[in-house]
């Protein structure tokens, strides 16, 4: 019977020591495993992928030159247009 109530609180000092511990450690490591597969998937999320990215620019790049040969339109309106009427119907008549 003593060796019963002997036993009996320290059962209890192991189960508030550790019971705690226990519960904290097994919780930190699941928490962060979910934590580093969540951070890892947001960062292989990528706003464009490669060919989007290039049609893009491609559109860029023509929309620049369109406003840079609005420009020159502005600045000197007949020599462009008469170049352009005379390569345009050059092409044509090839």
């Amino acid at each position: 019977m003593t060796k019963k109530k002997a036993f009996t609180p320290l059962l209890y000092l192991a189960s508030i020591v550790f019971l705690p511990w226990w519960i904290s450690l097994s919780l930190n490591k699941s928490l962060e495993s979910w934590v580093t597969n969540w951070w890892n998937t947001k960062q292989s999320e990528t706003f464009l992928n490669d060919i989007q990215e290039k049609s893009i620019l491609e559109k860029f790049i023509e929309l620049e030159e369109l406003f840079f040969l609005d420009e020159m339109i502005k600045e000197c309106p007949e020599t462009i247009y008469k170049s352009f009427v005379w390569e345009s119907t050059k092409k044509l008549s090839n």
